[in-house]
């Protein structure tokens, strides 16, 4: 901020007021605000992420009765209703898809942060000496020039959580020196291969993974050594497949596979992970067989599936019913060319948000109708659809189910005219 602007009395009368704001929250949410520090000034800061690495962190405390997510979710929302976050991309419920820090409260952290030596920034425009002993590291380097004052290993063997935001970084042959690590965020990261996980399966305090957008093809089996992982999102790589070992890992609640297509076999072994709480996949197609696994997982409460060839697989519709229970299931996402599925009576009783991604036209074609049984879904609260190409009375079919469910669920519809590329290529693999 310029020194000219730096006396003036309505900001110095924000600032204390933002001070105030700060030291009037519980020390959890004063961790998970310090944190943002982590992210370049300006930056979009997506939620789902952000709320997922706070609990890899061990920022986000449980309460009885609410999954970890949804206490993330309230964190997000206390700090937005104390001014000290901004919200974008409202979805729907009223929740942010996304958040940025502004420049004033990110001067405050920053200062904050530095003062209690809670996280250190290398690169970007928070330039300072950086402190002996580093807890969280954020690497924002943009050129080599930047690499030089990196702190020695010595110091870098207290980091228990760092992020890279370069694209690449020859730091990375060091990892074997980040002893305690438990958050390691390497998204896309491209100069991550293979040859880096020799050492990341050897940190054996590892309570968050994301390799998501990197050049990893294949991970070791010794990836059973990180026994304390918690979140792993591997999402847009082009790993073929899991070593047998990745059902090892006990206590895993967070999966993201993004469009690495998974197999039943998988499904059944992963089946075994009694804490997974949210996944999302993959899959060729649905069959009943994957529906009952994914129903009778204890802790599940968020699911994403895309599937891609449903046509291939069934031209019936599948019925979700008693034999695929979803006990804790709140949040369901699916997208598909065409969607036929049914919820049955009393099915998926703690359901609240459904979100389906479908081409209208194509669903009808091949199902025939539109009944999803969304009147049976006695917790739903909010249904966003993502509807492709022609409609074909999808819209008026939805408006249908949901005005005689009992608790009134409302509807937000996304219309989209475009074909994406995917789906061209999609249309191309099946003739």
């Amino acid at each position: 901020m310029g020194s000219g602007l730096e006396n003036n009395p309505d900001l110095i009368d924000m600032r204390r007021t933002l001070y105030i704001s700060y030291y009037d929250l519980p020390p959890k949410l004063k961790a998970c605000l310090l944190y943002l520090n982590l992210y370049p000034e300006d930056y979009k800061i997506k939620t789902k992420k952000l709320i997922w690495k706070w609990i890899g962190e061990g920022f986000v405390h449980e309460e009885q009765g609410k999954s970890l997510y949804d206490i993330g979710e309230d964190y997000i929302a206390e700090l937005i209703n104390k001014s000290l976050i901004q919200p974008m991309d409202i979805k729907f419920a009223d929740k942010a898809n996304s958040v940025r820090v502004h420049d004033m409260v990110l001067d405050l952290i920053t200062s904050l942060s530095n003062e209690e030596n809670f996280l250190a920034t290398l690169g970007g425009q928070q330039s300072r000496s950086l402190p002996s002993k580093i807890r969280r590291l954020s690497l924002q380097i943009s050129n080599e020039e930047d690499v030089q004052p990196m702190p020695t290993m010595s110091s870098l063997s207290h980091v228990r959580s760092l992020t890279v935001f370069s694209k690449d970084l020859s730091l990375l042959s060091e990892l074997s020196g980040f002893l305690v690590l438990h958050a390691l965020d390497l998204s896309f990261c491209w100069v991550v291969g293979n040859h880096h996980l020799k050492d990341i399966c050897n940190l054996f305090h590892l309570r968050y993974l994301s390799l998501k957008g990197t050049s990893i093809t294949e991970i070791p089996k010794e990836m059973n050594n990180l026994q304390h992982l918690q979140l792993l999102d591997i999402r847009s790589t082009k790993m073929k497949k899991l070593p047998s070992t990745f059902v090892q890992l006990r206590q895993l609640v967070f999966v993201d596979m993004g469009d690495r297509i998974v197999c039943t076999l998988l499904l059944k072994s992963m089946s075994a992970l009694h804490s997974l709480s949210s996944l999302a996949i993959t899959l060729r197609g649905l069959r009943e067989e994957d529906l009952q696994i994914l129903g009778s997982m204890p802790s599940l409460c968020g699911l994403s599936i895309h599937v891609l060839f449903w046509r291939k697989f069934t031209d019936k519709k599948l019925v979700i019913d008693s034999g695929c229970p979803f006990r804790c299931l709140t949040r369901f996402s699916i997208r598909s060319s065409a969607i036929g599925f049914v919820f049955a009576q009393g099915t998926l009783q703690k359901l609240q948000i459904l979100e389906l991604d479908i081409y209208g036209k194509r669903t009808k074609d091949q199902f025939g109708d539109f009944q999803f049984g969304l009147e049976n879904l006695s917790s739903l609260e909010h249904a966003y659809v993502v509807s492709r190409g022609r409609d074909g009375g999808l819209t008026a079919a939805l408006h249908r189910e949901l005005h005689i469910n009992p608790n009134k669920p409302t509807l937000r519809m996304k219309k989209v005219h475009k074909i994406l590329d995917a789906d061209l290529f999609l249309n191309f693999v099946r003739t």
